[in-house]
């Protein structure tokens, strides 16, 4: 609703511009001889948006979150413009999240200019929100001076756990604090949105700290499930106005310190259950909600609350989701869908009630952590967005997964679809020929080959799924479920159906690869070289994944495929290469970077491993792979050919089990340093060996088939 002929009559487009909106305009004018350009905005960050988005269209710059494209130009057209431009999304923004691991991908080891360059890509991708989940950082000491005091800079934390729960400082909690205090009013000087988070912020990364709990004991919410069972990771018994009135002192704390009180966040009672009694757990998940969005009215009074559908995808039936809606007021709050892409096909928000009916987010989860590949059923994806377009209730789009970076692609695709809707069928072109340049071909033959394959790993709560359950996440934590112990008859058919996909996969995989291997030869561009070690190593991964199914189901029939398993290994050693190409898989990389950040606690290197080599949070990292994770493959496979041996029946275990033990002590006790990657070499003739392997082993499982 811009009035054009006011604009284009005189010199005021301020005069005409509705305020508070995301959308802008670009408009050239000739007066007296000369091109005028007006580019203007309905509020700050619009007014930013204009700006970029004149380059992009006049100049063909691109922005990605690892650099930006700038073509020389000898001057950019000034001429021809007359754009008034809105969003399709009301919200639209990124989650950044509290795990640890590489500097790529895990938002916490950030340091300011990391974060100057992310929202300033940001703003260039016309993004509003973004959400900062890594950590209470010195919340506690800032609301309960008198009972929280700063740890040591060295050491261990007293609330310390193991694996992902070891939350050992690596720079000094002061430091952190600064650094939130400079990020945030960074953001808040570009105009973005950054959500309070409220209610029982209790969780894995966001402990009580142990002194409060000696000084307060604040007793806990009833408990049965398993998760966070520790005093330090409980939640805090709400029913008492004194600890609620010590979350929100956090949240108090927070807001003074470093924020805004202009959103708030919830996420409830999330990931557990308070009694085995669905009705009874059900009443203490409401009363949570009732006490926590009255206490936020209180406070700040007519405040928007997002409500986050994570435990609602975890925990809840649909029936309890639209039975829980009437208690919230379409006004104030809005359901923060980020589970939207969930492949359940019962569980979602077209079955929770609010779908045209009530304020929602659609948002893209796309990854647990350490699902670092590439990944998405783009299909089912555009068709889920088609319907949230459809529906005037939805006010946004955010892009929410457990991790940062992982996925170049879909960034894209996420940033895209938040304006406008994405032409599928020229997305994969405009995109090389924006981040490319002269390989853009090399690159799109690359993509293409990959595509098919992209699908075939997308996140799910459903652990039921075959592919999903041979050992949580991925094969690389294949000695963390040895599957073939009391394997149900049933699970073993379900398997079995699955290999069906296995020749396709492996020649897919082949593809990918073979057009891969070519991006290796010549020197490249950083974002070449980035891009191409993603798509080797998520075609490896698949083809890994599925050659251990492969290799798994035979062992339990009693046969051993030994061409099979030692394809399988020679994968893995061209996995180990890529991830050595790029410092973006390498730990010993990201400590070093920290340490050129601020110094480092001497007692976080073996955090740091903990945090990455524990049984969920296992992934893409040079140091784990090549020093953990093969060393446990050899010692599984051959568990696995001994069962293939016996008739298919689980050799004693014992012993897999206490090489893992040893495996894993003797990982620990060698210094990152040790293990660092060397010098890379070009991969092009490893490559097309891979590629030439799995076509043989795609023609031996298509001849199995077909002789069954």
């Amino acid at each position: 609703a811009f009035p054009r002929k006011a604009l284009l009559e005189g010199w005021g487009p301020a005069d005409t511009v509705p305020t508070g909106g995301d959308g802008y305009a670009m408009v050239s004018v000739r007066q007296n001889g000369r091109s005028v350009l007006f580019l203007w905005g309905g509020r700050g960050r619009s007014t930013l948006y204009a700006v970029y988005a004149f380059f992009a269209k006049q100049a063909g710059c691109r922005y990605f979150w690892d650099g930006d494209v700038i073509p020389r130009m000898e001057r950019v057209p000034l001429t021809g413009l007359c754009e008034f431009v809105t969003p399709a999304f009301g919200l639209r923004g990124v989650r950044y999240f509290a795990h640890r691991g590489l500097h790529r991908f895990q938002a916490e080891h950030w340091g300011l200019a990391d974060w100057k360059k992310e929202i300033d890509w940001l703003l260039k991708r016309g993004l509003n929100l973004f959400m900062l989940r890594i950590g209470a950082d010195d919340l506690f000491q800032k609301a309960f001076p008198g009972i929280v005091s700063y740890p040591p800079a060295e050491g261990a934390l007293p609330e310390a756990g193991e694996g992902y729960d070891d939350r050992t400082l690596f720079w000094p909690l002061q430091y952190r604090g600064e650094l939130r205090r400079k990020v945030l009013q960074y953001a808040f000087e570009r105009d973005l949105l950054h959500p309070e988070d409220c209610g029982t912020t209790t969780h894995w990364y966001t402990r009580t700290p142990v002194q409060f709990l000696e000084k307060v004991r604040p007793g806990f919410m009833p408990q049965v499930s398993e998760v966070y069972r520790q005093p330090t990771g409980l939640v805090w018994d709400i029913r008492t106005d004194e600890n609620l009135d010590n979350y929100f002192a956090l949240t108090k704390a927070h807001v003074r310190e470093y924020g805004r009180p202009a959103l708030f966040h919830t996420i409830g009672l999330a990931e557990r259950m308070c009694s085995a009694d669905r009705a009874q757990n059900m009443r203490f998940k409401k009363m949570a909600y009732r006490r926590i969005l009255a206490k936020v009215e209180q406070e700040w009074p007519g405040a928007p609350v997002l409500i986050a559908s994570w435990d609602f995808a975890m925990h809840w039936q649909p029936e309890e989701v639209r039975a829980l809606l009437p208690e919230f007021d379409p006004g104030r709050h809005l359901i923060f869908d980020y589970t939207a892409d969930t492949r359940d096909p019962e569980n979602n928000f077209l079955h929770w009630g609010f779908y045209k009916t009530f304020p929602w987010v659609f948002g893209i989860f796309h990854a647990f952590e350490p699902s670092s590949e590439l990944r998405g059923d783009y299909e089912a994806l555009a068709a889920r967005l088609e319907l949230a377009r459809q529906d005037p209730m939805c006010r946004g789009l955010v892009f929410w997964p457990e991790l940062s970076h992982s996925d170049t692609l879909m960034l894209e695709y996420f940033c895209q679809n938040a304006w406008c809707k994405t032409e599928d069928g020229a997305f994969l072109e405009n995109f090389c020929a924006g981040r490319y340049g002269a390989a853009a071909p090399r690159m799109l033959k690359a993509w293409q080959s990959l595509w098919p394959l992209l699908a075939l790993r997308v996140w799910e709560l459903d652990r039921e799924a075959a592919i999903e359950d041979i050992h949580q996440e991925y094969f690389f934590d294949v000695l963390g479920y040895a599957p073939l112990r009391a394997l149900p008859g049933e699970k073993l058919a379900s398997w079995q159906k699955e290999l069906a996909r296995l020749p396709l996969v492996l020649r897919q995989s082949a593809d990918t690869l073979q057009a891969a291997a070519g991006l290796w030869g010549a020197r490249e561009s950083g974002f070449v070289c980035r891009d191409r070690a993603d798509i080797a190593r998520t075609a490896l991964g698949r083809a890994l994944h599925w050659l251990l199914l492969w290799l798994m189901c035979a062992a339990a029939r009693g046969r051993w495929l030994g061409e099979a398993c030692e394809g399988y290994k020679q994968l893995l050693s061209v996995l180990c290469e890529v991830l050595d190409s790029h410092p973006d898989y390498s730990q010993w990389a990201t400590l070093e970077g920290l340490r050129r950040e601020c110094p480092v606690n001497q007692a976080f290197e073996p955090a740091l491993k903990h945090d990455l080599a524990n049984s969920y949070c296992r992934g893409y990292a040079s140091e784990f792979l090549r020093w953990l994770c093969v060393p446990e493959n050899e010692a599984y496979l051959e568990w696995l050919r001994r069962c293939a041996e016996g008739g298919g029946l689980p050799p004693d275990d014992a012993g897999l089990l206490r090489k893992k033990e040893q495996l894993y002590a003797a990982y620990m006790a060698r210094p990152l340093a040790d293990m660092a990657p060397q010098k890379p070499r070009a991969l092009t003739d490893g490559l097309r060996a891979a590629a030439k392997l799995l076509r043989a082993l795609a023609q031996n499982a298509q001849q199995e088939e077909e002789t069954q």
